[in-house]
């Protein structure tokens, strides 16, 4: 089975980032969650993407995907494909997770297709962590930038943001423009704020945004409505936890991870997506768009949910 009136007040304004993992719904038992280091299971998200159906053929090889995040520790599921990264907040110290965040959200897409745990979107990624958030879930504007430019400078062709702040940030969206004319597809999480406005910066256009669906594929209580471009699962969902174990986890940052992890597989064979070597963000936004059934409210839903045929 496989936010300040100049730039200077800006770059060192802290934000306090909505941190969309803190909502768990264990329908599973904990021994059930235990045994995952004896036995594998298939999440119902990675079926009802239908990435199975690529088999070993497309796994995300060699793509170049960074986690702006809290860190990644690491574990058991997770391979040799973590990569060293970059600590924005601490540039001489490691990528350490504090938080769990950055965990979680990769265990989505670079879990292991082997005995145990679960298996990801994309296992073979070569997956960066570059932390900006805190052992609080919390960063500053100033950090994201850096991490930018450091993804920038090391060729990083998709970056997943699973954060949210609610209002527009003048150098937020600078550093994302910035991203974006470099080349980079950013996803993010359209955030949890159970049908209020989508957060930043998924609001910008430059952005993927995402919001999650269960398993019958209806909205998520926790998701926004507004800019949004895509749905993705994101409603009890297993990944991986700071401890080396599992854990269930709902939020839009689920969503994301699984978007991020589709275009890591898109980008590996464009060419079986229809797309050339010299692909744009325009090109890969038109795949998902086809790849996508519609749902109804394009401000729940964006285009739909994305599903590989």
């Amino acid at each position: 089975m496989r936010r300040g009136t100049n730039k200077t007040v800006l770059s060192t304004f802290i934000v306090v980032f909505i941190a969309t993992f803190m909502l768990f719904n264990n329908c599973y038992s904990t021994t059930y969650l235990d045994n995952l280091n004896k036995r594998q299971i298939v999440p119902w998200g990675l079926k009802k993407i239908n990435a199975l159906s690529l088999g070993s053929e497309v796994t995300g090889k060699g793509v170049k995907v960074a986690i702006m995040d809290s860190g990644i520790n690491k574990h058991p599921d997770f391979g040799y494909n973590i990569k060293e990264g970059y600590n924005a907040i601490n540039p001489n110290e490691p990528v350490f997770d504090d938080y769990g965040h950055g965990t979680l959200v990769s265990g989505v897409i670079v879990a292991q297709d082997n005995d145990f745990g679960i298996v990801g979107v994309a296992p073979d990624v070569e997956l960066y962590p570059v932390k900006v958030l805190d052992e609080f879930g919390e960063g500053d504007i100033s950090d994201i930038a850096k991490g930018i430019d450091w993804c920038i400078e090391n060729n990083i062709q998709v970056i997943n943001m699973s954060f949210a702040i609610e209002d527009d940030n003048a150098l937020l969206h600078e550093y994302v423009k910035k991203a974006f004319d470099s080349g980079i597809i950013i996803v993010a999480s359209g955030s949890n704020t159970y049908g209020g406005d989508v957060g930043y910066p998924a609001s910008y256009e430059q952005v993927i945004s995402v919001a999650a669906v269960d398993k019958r594929l209806n909205i998520s209580k926790s998701s926004p409505k507004g800019k949004i471009d895509f749905s993705a699962p994101g409603v009890d969902v297993i990944s991986t936890t700071n401890d080396g174990g599992y854990e269930e986890f709902t939020g839009t940052s689920i969503a994301a991870a699984y978007v991020t992890g589709i275009i890591a597989l898109i980008l590996e064979k464009p060419e079986k997506f229809g797309l050339t070597d010299k692909y744009s963000f325009n090109d890969v936004y038109l795949v998902l768009e086809k790849l996508s059934q519609n749902l109804g409210d394009r401000c729940l839903y964006g285009h739909g949910f994305i599903s590989l045929k």
